[in-house]
């Protein structure tokens, strides 16, 4: 799933924080402001046409388009009191920011944040925030990610969640300063297991394997009843996985029998034993867990165990995947040559397409999917309607719009 239809789907992570105090700057790491990409907006009037469409939209549209020049030159306007909405502005703001840092565009992801959030004075959310340093750490900026995550936690207005340290906590596994991450969990206010997964398994990849276990023990003294089970089997999985790099099959092999299937059911669970068996070249099992567990697999799973099965005799049962895995699924049956199969799936979300929903349906990645698809097959009529119904989709997101 993309970033922005992962913030669209879940709206709360665009509501803004009420400002109570004099906002202190958030710290932009080694980087002088001065050389970030310069912002320098007409608050007069932006250079559109005059329909009555929310500036929200008009920006969502442009990112669908992939114009992520356009929508951030939308985007300045968010914080100006002309276009400010409440319930838009930070909305708008991160769309942008995670569009630019999913593109690599990082520089200009900072100065986007530096501009809304210490210039213009709005206040971010924990999302924000969480694009950042994952820009930092992506960048190989560890320290300046930290920094960041220490403002927010001195200034007390954010609260760094489970997405804050499981970045920051993978960033310092990769980087070997394991005694560090073991720090930064053992800080966290609440018990997030998925930060301690990622600890546990950077122990078991530098091959210590008492360590992994005794955090493992201290993690089980503070488990919520209502996760206990779900990271227990998340640990099975991360020794069978060790097992397995340590040449020991047979070990790996016995903890994967043990799974139950109420185990194997829970999405993250099940999606990380599939990519395990794939992985470790246990086709034959991971095709039984697949079979069981299809509409649960995510896209990355999803095309995971397309690639490795392209050569299946048994077809994969597409008609069983969830909506959010269409996308891949189209991606990879173009890469397989497998048109009438991708045609299939893709007039099925264009069916599934309400009007006033924008993000729902094909989104440009996918059409452009299908365009290469038809080129590589030399169906080049084909392509050239798929493009046209590309402009005409994507133009017509702004055309259903009014204002509210």
């Amino acid at each position: 799933m993309s970033f922005l239809r992962r913030i669209v789907q879940n709206r709360t992570l665009s509501k803004a924080v009420p400002v109570g105090k004099p906002l202190i700057p958030f710290p932009l790491g080694r980087r002088d402001p001065s050389s970030l990409p310069k912002i320098e907006p007409n608050r007069d009037e932006i250079d559109m046409d005059r329909r009555p469409i929310p500036l929200r939209y008009r920006v969502t549209a442009m990112l669908e388009l992939s114009n992520l020049d356009k929508a951030a030159a939308y985007s300045h306007h968010a914080v100006s009191e002309k276009y400010r909405v409440e319930r838009d502005t930070v909305f708008i703001c991160n769309s942008v920011i995670g569009a630019m840092c999913d593109a690599k565009r990082y520089d200009e992801a900072i100065s986007l944040f530096n501009y809304f959030f210490n210039e213009s004075q709005t206040f971010p959310n924990m999302l924000s925030c969480n694009l950042i340093i994952k820009a930092h750490c992506d960048q190989g900026c560890l320290d300046d990610a930290l920094e960041l995550h220490r403002h927010i936690v001195l200034d007390g207005r954010l609260s760094p969640g489970m997405d804050t340290y499981v970045i920051l906590t993978q960033a310092l596994v990769d980087a070997k300063r394991l005694d560090e991450a073991c720090v930064l969990v053992a800080s966290m206010e609440r018990c997030y297991f998925m930060a301690y997964d990622v600890l546990i398994r950077g122990f078991l990849d530098a091959g210590r394997y008492v360590k992994a276990s005794q955090i493992f023990e201290e993690l089980k003294s503070k488990l919520p009843w209502r996760v206990y089970h779900k990271a227990t089997s998340l640990y099975k999985v991360s020794l069978m996985e060790y097992w397995f790099k340590q040449g020991k099959d047979e070990e790996a092999m016995e903890i994967y029998k043990a799974l139950d299937m109420t185990e194997l059911m829970n999405t993250i669970v099940g999606n990380r034993v599939l990519q395990v068996l794939v992985e470790h070249g246990k086709k034959t099992e991971a095709w039984e867990v697949f079979d069981e567990i299809v509409g649960l697999c995510d896209p990355e799973t999803f095309g995971l165990m397309m690639k490795s099965f392209s050569d299946q005799e048994e077809d994969i049962p597409l008609w069983r995947a969830s909506g959010t895995c269409y996308g891949t699924i189209i991606a990879c049956l173009c890469e397989q040559g497998k048109m009438s199969e991708a045609e299939e799936l893709f007039a099925k979300m264009f069916s599934n397409r309400e009007e006033v929903e924008l993000m729902v349906g094909p989104d440009v990645s996918t059409f452009r999917a299908m365009f290469n698809g038809y080129v590589m097959a030399g169906r080049v009529d084909d392509a050239m309607n798929m493009l046209n119904k590309m402009k005409i989709s994507n133009l017509r997101k702004l055309a259903i719009y009014r204002a509210t």
